[in-house]
């Protein structure tokens, strides 16, 4: 008894250890929140983005800071060796030195000097409102990044279900066709179908198998790109799951809101407007060098010098004291046209900047048009390939009847279920392609078309 118990616990662990492998096997299943969350993450485009909005606090700051009085501490001391061979006489001429020895001497230093700029022709206020646009387009890309970037992991991850689908369709085809291939046999047996009829079912078979094994290929291939796009190459093997949103008639969509909407909330015409924004202070700030700057600064100094080493390392020399105060006014009479260059190239930069305005609108407004077009296509497309799917399987099952009824031929079956499958691929096709039609569209606007949306 205590030798078949023993047993029967080593089964029980060798299988454990068993099916511990295989567990561990197991693709991690990916939903599109976990693979929209993965990208925000470790996307690279993103996460530079994201890193340039350190500067904003950092640069205002500096602006800030501008308005503060510079200070400056110096610290230094020094020693000084000196041997001459020569000396000089009383009339200048060259003569030896009778004493040649080391003559040594040091010397410390301190020194303390403060300035405040009290009046610069305001380009301290117009570099702040410059350095605060600067920070707000800089957000403004982030959002746009971040939108851009969920739009194409949203497509990617649709694809993969996309490729799902049309690869449990080809299985689902292939187990129809062995089915197939039974009857046609058993009618073979009984005298009423022909061997010609089982080698072409068996060639269907081998045909189809062919079609799963592209099928699982090109579900392959769109994992590996949503892996590409959610930036996780050390991640394990992994499937996707989720619902699709349900396809809806576009003709409930305002073209025109659809517009508006696109031009007041899409990041990049805000982006643009900030840059507009930063233009213009920086020109402000420019023009401001051709007014008189007024400046209050103060000088304190302090040394000491003696023999030997005994001034040096002192930290407070008292020998000598030195202090200043001044008021400065100082007005740029001519700057060797460095100002008149500096405006122009600020306008310059303005003028770019609010033409890069005008054409965001202009592309926005044609993508919108342009992608409602073909969201209304793919509408068109998804309603005519269900209502053809349905009439290819009724078509199917009437001739499948036929066939067990020896009233239609094999071929006729084999066109039935080639328009059959042929029709269904189209149909899983147009709803995905709705689907696509739809971010990209989502994507221009900058916000869901309805309460539902594959965009976070």
């Amino acid at each position: 008894m205590r030798r078949s118990e023993a047993g029967f616990r080593c089964c029980i662990l060798v299988a454990l250890l068993a099916a511990a492998p295989l567990e561990a096997q197991e693709p991690q299943v990916l939903s599109l929140e976990d693979a929209l969350e993965l990208a925000r993450q470790n996307n690279p485009v993103l996460r530079q983005a994201i890193n340039e909005l350190e500067l904003t606090p950092a640069g205002m700051r500096a602006a800030w800071g501008a308005f503060l009085p510079s200070l400056s501490l110096s610290l230094g001391t020094n020693v000084n060796l000196n041997r001459r061979l020569q000396a000089e006489d009383y009339f200048g001429n060259p003569i030896a030195n009778p004493n040649v020895e080391w003559v040594t001497a040091s010397s410390s230093s301190q020194s303390v000097s403060a300035q405040l700029d009290l009046f610069e022709g305001g380009a301290r206020f117009h570099q702040r409102g410059a350095e605060r646009a600067r920070g707000i387009a800089r957000a403004r890309r982030v959002e746009a990044e971040m939108i851009a970037t969920g739009a194409r992991v949203a497509t990617s991850f649709h694809e993969t279900v996309r490729q799902s689908d049309l690869l449990q369709l080809e299985m689902a085809i292939l187990e129809g066709k062995r089915l197939d291939l039974e009857s046609t046999t058993r009618l073979f047996e009984l005298a009423v179908g022909s061997r010609v009829d089982v080698l072409a079912a068996e060639l269907e078979i081998q045909q189809q198998e062919r079609a799963v094994r592209q099928a699982e290929n090109e579900h392959a291939k769109a994992v590996l790109a949503l892996r590409a796009e959610i930036v996780a190459p050390d991640m394990g093997a992994f499937t996707t799951r989720g619902t699709l949103p349900e396809p809806f008639d576009p003709a409930v969509l305002d073209e025109t809101e659809l517009i508006v909407r696109a031009l007041e909330q899409s990041p990049l015409i805000r982006q643009n407007r900030s840059e507009v924004d930063v233009g213009r202070a920086s020109l402000s700030a420019v023009r401001s060098a051709r007014l008189p700057t007024i400046s209050l600064g103060t000088y304190f100094f302090q040394d000491a010098y003696g023999q030997e080493y005994t001034a040096a390392f002192k930290p407070f020399a008292t020998d000598s004291r030195y202090a200043s105060a001044r008021l400065s006014l100082s007005i740029p009479v001519f700057t060797g046209f460095s100002t008149e260059r500096n405006i122009a190239e600020a306008q310059v930069q303005l003028a770019n900047a609010e033409e890069g305005v005008r054409q965001t609108r202009l592309e926005i407004e044609r993508d919108v048009r342009s992608r409602l077009i073909d969201l209304r296509g793919a509408w068109d497309s998804y309603r005519l390939a269900e209502r053809s799917s349905e009439i290819a399987e009724e078509r199917l099952r009437l001739a499948r009847e036929g066939y067990r009824l020896t009233t239609v031929t094999f071929a006729d079956l084999q066109l039935a279920i080639e328009g059959a499958a042929n029709e269904r691929r189209t149909a899983i096709n147009a709803r995905y392609d709705f689907v696509a039609a739809r971010i990209e569209l989502e994507q221009v606007v900058g916000g869901p078309l309805d309460g539902g949306t594959p965009l976070p």
